[in-house]
């Protein structure tokens, strides 16, 4: 399945069905099947299947657990697919070089948005700009509690202030290229407050109001979240964009692709996403589940499939990793053009860098960079400047490191467990001494310090998203036990020269510049390889053809933003 990358959103729609609408699917299962009223198709429920559970309403796992924040939560504005903001609960959004988006000269700035009137929350109760000054207090107690990991917006906001109930006024340490429409959520002051006031991060953080008692102010309002099993919502009547026109929906979530496909064969769910599905998956839905649902798949490069490489000197092992030398070895040892073609049957799906050829800035980035293509060769030289020599079992070895081993981590099941035995047979025959071990793929299997201890590779995700979540590099990122190890660096590598770089592209407000400090990001990290970039991944989405309205999906989860509109044929 070849596609063209220099396309600014993939997509491809496998469906639609020339002969006309097919059988709607059934509904399968009474919690689906009996919520609505004979000729009332608003009130029937939609199922989605997403890949694991959230542990909180606050949490996204990368490539996983994105559909519930836009489902049941709302900020002053989202993102559309090309890259523009839109008000949500905000009336309207500030415009650069007018009185609602200042630059002062001492380099702070300052954006002002005026609410929609006669907001609620799910309970009834007005939503007033002070709930957006109380969440961005919320935002900053769970950072400093270890809850949560800070941000670029966050760590760039000075104050977030109320001059009166209609009225958010962000003010900003410097200029911030995403102002217009920030990730600041508000929170019910009257719910929260005095908790957060005891300052017990433990119990703030245990609060029911994070699960089955979440009020929002998004299209959907919680009514049952039955811990394990499923989380039921009903639409919003006084939602900002309007009542959603499907009335209830239903999230499950499954992490077998095989056991999703088999749902939606059956006409057990309506929508499938969130990394439920993998690229094996989309080839039976296309020859089967299409052709009978007349749905249809979307498929878009939404994540970059990378290596992790541990540099943190107290848990790395072997040593030699430290040494980039071995680490352009490692990479040199993957075929990743045969990895990208068996695991997407595409080998120009082969990455480099980080944005992917989607980007305008791409051709400046890809002649910038240094590429490692695969050249055992190459590799061997690499392993020899840093001391090492193939032993007569063809494995590396040097007299202070001694024989090369490499603990390999992945996911288990479908197709990361895959693509990690493939990384890990590479690196055998390339002459290192791999031993695999996957982790459960349940977000609450796995704790944060042993995501961010591992000894040596971890072959992970990378979201695509707004920002290409590049905050993953950052030395302010890097989790330990002050913080729960809930930061997003978990390679914990450090390099003030791409902080500096970094710092520099989310303050500037000038594109041309922007793009700039992106090639110079990609350049240091292509250089000092703190990760090892393998292929673009795809995010599948397959709705049937009893729906309308899913958008070509892009990473970041508020492209769901339209969900309100999706509605029954």
């Amino acid at each position: 399945m070849r596609l063209d990358l220099t396309s600014i959103v993939l997509l491809i729609a496998l469906g639609l069905a020339a002969c006309g609408p097919g059988p709607a699917p059934t509904t399968g299962g009474a919690p689906r099947g009996d919520s609505g009223t004979a000729g009332d198709p608003s009130s029937r429920t939609l199922g989605i299947i997403m890949r694991v559970e959230p542990p909180t309403m606050m949490d996204s796992a990368v490539d996983r657990s994105a559909v519930h924040k836009p489902l049941f939560s709302a900020g002053l504005g989202y993102w559309n697919l090309q890259n523009e903001p839109y008000p949500v609960l905000a009336e309207k959004l500030p415009t650069l070089n007018t009185d609602t988006w200042k630059v002062t000269p001492d380099g702070k700035m300052e954006t002002t948005y005026r609410l929609r009137r006669d907001l609620t929350w799910h309970d009834g109760t007005p939503l007033t700009a002070e709930d957006f000054a109380f969440g961005w207090r919320v935002e900053v107690a769970r950072v400093d509690w270890g809850l949560d990991q800070t941000s670029a917006e966050l760590r760039q906001t000075d104050e977030v202030v109320a001059p009166d109930t209609q009225t958010v006024v962000i003010r900003w340490k410097r200029p911030y290229m995403l102002a217009a429409a920030p990730d600041l959520l508000p929170f019910p002051r009257a719910m929260l407050q005095a908790s957060l006031d005891q300052g017990d991060g433990d119990a703030f953080g245990n609060l029911a109001y994070w699960t089955t008692d979440y009020v929002g102010a998004g299209p959907f309002r919680v009514e049952h979240w039955e811990r394990g099993a499923f989380i039921e919502g009903v639409a919003f009547d006084k939602f900002a964009l309007g009542k959603p026109k499907i009335g209830r929906v239903r999230l499950t979530w499954n992490n077998d692709p095989n056991v999703t496909v088999t749902r939606l064969m059956a006409g057990d769910a309506d929508v499938a996403l969130d990394g439920s599905l993998r690229f094996d998956q989309a080839r039976t839905l296309k020859e089967q589940w299409v052709p009978q649902t007349n749905g249809t798949l979307l498929l878009n490069p939404t994540s970059l499939r990378y290596i992790q490489v541990q540099a943190r000197p107290d848990y790395v092992n072997p040593k030699a990793l430290l040494d980039v030398r071995v680490r352009r070895a490692v990479l040199q040892s993957i075929d990743r053009s045969a990895l990208a073609e068996t695991m997407l049957d595409d080998s120009s799906m082969v990455a480099d860098t980080i944005p992917p050829p989607s980007e305008p800035y791409f051709p400046d980035v890809s002649k910038a960079i240094t590429k490692y293509p695969y050249d055992l060769r190459a590799a061997e030289q690499n392993m020899a400047q840093a001391g090492f020599t193939k032993g007569p079992d063809g494995v590396y070895v040097s007299p202070t490191d001694g024989r090369m081993h490499l603990e390999v981590r992945g996911v288990s099941g479908g197709q990361e467990e895959q693509d990690t035995t493939i990384v890990a047979g590479n690196l055998h025959d390339g002459g290192f001494d791999p031993a695999i071990m996957l982790l459960p793929s349940s977000t609450r299997a796995v704790d944060d310090k042993t995501k961010g201890t591992f000894p040596a590779l971890t072959l992970n995700n990378n979201t695509l998203q707004i920002g290409l979540g590049l905050n993953k590099w950052l030395t302010t990122n890097i989790g330990g036990p002050d913080d729960n190890w809930v930061g997003g660096n978990r390679m914990g590598w450090s390099d003030p020269e791409f902080d500096r770089i970094y710092d520099q592209w989310t303050t500037t407000l000038d594109r041309a510049e922007s793009n700039r400090l992106m090639v110079q990001m990609m350049k240091r990290l292509s250089d000092e390889l703190p990760s090892l970039p393998l292929y673009y991944n795809f995010q599948i989405v397959a709705y049937s053809g009893a729906i309308t309205g899913p958008e070509p999906i892009t990473p970041d989860s508020t492209r769901f933003g339209n969900i309100h509109e999706w509605a029954w044929k």
